[in-house]
C-alpha cells in the first residue's frame, strides 16, 4: 500500500482538506453537533485520484472496466465534510458540455480507497496524575483522570471504522511522547485502545511509568508527534514534496488530536519551531487541539489546532469536546466518493458533473479525462 499525508482532521475530512476556521468564538472553532448535519448549499469537490481499471499491475491492456475519480465533498460555507451524497439521482454527467444519455455512471461511498490514521495525544503531567491517586479516581465524573478516560473511550467509539485507525500517546515533562499501548502503529481495535486507558487507574502504572515526570513539554510533544506519523508511511518519509499523488489508488490522511489542561513549561522547543514543522507537514496532515481550564496557552492551542481548537473551561465539558471532535472526524471518514463511468466519447474529453440533491446542496466538478484509444467493453462493477 503507498500511502501519503497531509495534515490533521484529521481528522482524517483537503478535514480531513487544510480546514478553515468556522467558528466566530473567540475560545474554539467548534461547530455545535446540528452544523455536521446542516441541509443545502454549495458543495466543493476535492479531487483525490483519476483512474481506469482498464490496465492489469503489468500495465497489459484489458478490454473490460472504467474511468473513476475519487473526491471529497465539502460544504463551501461551512468547510465541513459532507455525508450522504452517494446517490446516483443526485448527479448529471456532461461530456464536452453535453449531456449524454448513453453515458454511464455509478457514485458510491469509498472509504476502502482512502483512509485516516489518527494519532490522540494525552497530557499526563502532573494534575492528571494527582487526581488519578484519588480514591474517586474512577467513579467521579468530576474527576480529571475520570475524564480523559471516559471521554477518550467514547471518541474511539466515535471515529474507529473500517478506513480509520488510531494510536494513543501521552507526554509529560519526557522529551519523547510514549505508546500508551503496545501498538505504536494505529490499530481498529477499540477494545485494546479502550484497555489501555484503564492504565490511568494502575498505580503501580503510574508509579513506573508517570511520577516524576510532572511538566509540561507540550511543544516538545507535537513536534515528535509528527516525526512518529511521519513514520507510518516509511516509503514516503522525508519525500512529501516528491510525491506525484494524482494518480494513486489509494489516498492516506494522518490526523493529529492533542489534548492538555496546561501550557508548555518545559522550553525544549519554541512555538515558532512547532508551527514551522506544522505548516511544512500540513498537506495530508490535520491538527486538532482540545484545551482544559484556565491554565491552557489559547492562542498557542489556536494555532496548533490549525484545523480547530476545542477548548473545555470545566472538567465536566470535557467529554461534550471530545464528542464534536469525535463527529467532526467521523463526518471526514464518511466524505469521500468514488465515481466510476463510461463515456460515450472515444476522445479526451472534459468532464463535468453537476450535483443536485434533495436536501438543496448543489456544485459542480470539471475534470479533463484522457481517454483510452482502444476499444472496451464498459464494466462499472
Amino acid at each position: 500500500m503507498k500511502a501519503y499525508l497531509t495534515i490533521i482532521f484529521v481528522l482524517i475530512f483537503s478535514l480531513f482538506i487544510g480546514c478553515q476556521r468556522t467558528s466566530n468564538s473567540q475560545d474554539s472553532h467548534t461547530l455545535s453537533t446540528n452544523s455536521y448535519n446542516h441541509s443545502g448549499g454549495e458543495v466543493l469537490f476535492h479531487i483525490i485520484s483519476k483512474t481506469n481499471t482498464l490496465s492489469d499491475e503489468n500495465g497489459g491492456y484489458k478490454d473490460s472496466g472504467h474511468y473513476s475519480i475519487i473526491y471529497q465533498a465539502k460544504s463551501k460555507r461551512y468547510d465541513m465534510p459532507i455525508e450522504g451524497l452517494n446517490n446516483d439521482a443526485f448527479y448529471t454527467l456532461y461530456e464536452n458540455g453535453k449531456r449524454e444519455e448513453e453515458t454511464l455512471y455509478h457514485v458510491a461511498a469509498d472509504p476502502k480507497n482512502v483512509s485516516n490514521k489518527i494519532l490522540l495525544l494525552l497530557d499526563f503531567s502532573g494534575s492528571i496524575v494527582n487526581d488519578c491517586d484519588k480514591s474517586d479516581a474512577s467513579t467521579n465524573p468530576s474527576n480529571l483522570c475520570y475524564q480523559i478516560v471516559n471521554a477518550s473511550q467514547k471518541f474511539i467509539d466515535k471515529v474507529l471504522s473500517k478506513n480509520q485507525s488510531m494510536s494513543i500517546y501521552y507526554f509529560n515533562s519526557q522529551k519523547i511522547i510514549l505508546p500508551l499501548s503496545n501498538n505504536a502503529q494505529p490499530i481498529n481495535d477499540a477494545t485494546l485502545l479502550k484497555s489501555s486507558l484503564s492504565k490511568l487507574y494502575d498505580a503501580n502504572w503510574r508509579d513506573e511509568h508517570l511520577k516524576g515526570y510532572s511538566g509540561t513539554n507540550l511543544y516538545g510533544a507535537v513536534s515528535d508527534a509528527i516525526e512518529v506519523v511521519r513514520r507510518w508511511f516509511p516509503e514516503l518519509y522525508g519525500k512529501e514534496d516528491k510525491v506525484d499523488i494524482a494518480n494513486r489508488k489509494r489516498y492516506d490522511f494522518a490526523t493529529l488530536v492533542i489534548f492538555t489542561d496546561g501550557h508548555d513549561n518545559a522550553h525544549t522547543t519554541s512555538l515558532e519551531s512547532i508551527l514551522n514543522k506544522i505548516e511544512k507537514f500540513s498537506k495530508n496532515y490535520y491538527y486538532f487541539t482540545i484545551g482544559l481550564g484556565s491554565d491552557v496557552d489559547n492562542s498557542a492551542l489556536k494555532q496548533i489546532g490549525k484545523d480547530g481548537y476545542f477548548r473545555a473551561n470545566e472538567i465536566e465539558e470535557l467529554d461534550g469536546k471530545f464528542e464534536n471532535l469525535g463527529e467532526r472526524i467521523s463526518s471526514f471518514a464518511n466524505s469521500f466518493y468514488r465515481l466510476d463511468f463510461c463515456p460515450v466519447s472515444k476522445n479526451s474529453l472534459v468532464l463535468k458533473v453537476k450535483l443536485n440533491d434533495d436536501r438543496g446542496y448543489y456544485g459542480e466538478m470539471k475534470e479533463r479525462i484522457d481517454l483510452i484509444s482502444k476499444d472496451f467493453r464498459c464494466d462499472l462493477y
